[in-house]
């Protein structure tokens, strides 16, 4: 190595530790100012908007979502319960699973999803959009593999749906227009604590017998069932069980 190129070299070892020390002073700046001011770094629901608020307004935000639902606190943890009952139901489905899947898909130390939230900024008083992590839930690993079977059986035939924004503005340039048609859009508020349940598996079990094995299909709405009611979720070091709806976060959601 010459003695100019491992000069080079120094020298940019040099700027990126400057680099980086700048990016260290900076972050713990931002850190402290947030502290100082009792305030938070969060998302904005669409695009890649970063938010700052203030901590109690956050929170204010959210107990105004759970009290929106009529989400109530629960007095005991039922995690040990779900993962009891979704064994159960995963012992029962081999047409679906067999046994030496068992052990991936089990759910090793079980805990709570927890509450998050990111703000609509996009809507007036900008309400939450709910974010619920299922990574530690009892039902996530059997709900992710779930999911790509039920994408693999279940044809509900959606002629108009689109994967993306993107995809939409494709389709409609594509469409003819005339003067008197109007666009009009449809949102849904809150949408998982609202779905109900039991019209929701009567949906799928329908269309699955129309292309499955009456078995497979008992099989495979049993587990559903099971994911969709493991509905809870952790915030403020308080449990909560919504009375309604699915369980908001699952992979299963994706089908």
């Amino acid at each position: 190595m010459t003695a100019k190129k491992l000069t080079q070299i120094c020298n940019t070892h040099n700027n990126n530790n400057k680099t980086h020390k700048r990016q260290l002073y900076i972050a713990k700046n931002i850190h402290n100012k947030l502290s100082k001011n009792k305030a938070i770094i969060t998302r904005a629901d669409k695009g890649k908007t970063t938010v700052i608020i203030y901590e109690h307004e956050y929170h204010k935000k959210i107990r105004a979502f759970l009290s929106e639902n009529n989400i109530e606190p629960i007095p005991t943890d039922p995690t040990n319960k779900y993962q009891t009952h979704i064994t159960r139901n995963l012992k029962q489905c081999d047409l679906i699973f067999c046994k030496k899947q068992h052990t991936h898909i089990t759910q090793k130390n079980p805990a709570p999803p927890t509450l998050k939230a990111q703000l609509k900024l996009h809507k007036p008083n900008i309400p939450i959009r709910p974010v619920v992590k299922n990574r530690t839930a009892p039902s996530y690993q059997i709900a992710k593999k779930l999911n790509n079977i039920l994408k693999q059986h279940l044809n509900l035939g959606n002629s108009y749906t689109v994967e993306n924004s993107t995809t939409l503005a494709n389709d409609l340039s594509k469409v003819t227009l005339k003067d008197s048609y109007r666009m009009i859009t449809l949102d849904i508020k809150d949408l998982y604590v609202n779905i109900p349940i039991q019209e929701t598996l009567q949906t799928a079990r329908s269309q699955l017998h129309k292309y499955n094995d009456r078995t497979f299909t008992d099989q495979l709405c049993s587990l559903l069932e099971a994911i969709l009611n493991q509905n809870y979720f952790t915030y403020q070091n308080q449990i909560y069980r919504p009375n309604k709806g699915v369980a908001m976060g699952s992979p299963a959601q994706d089908s």
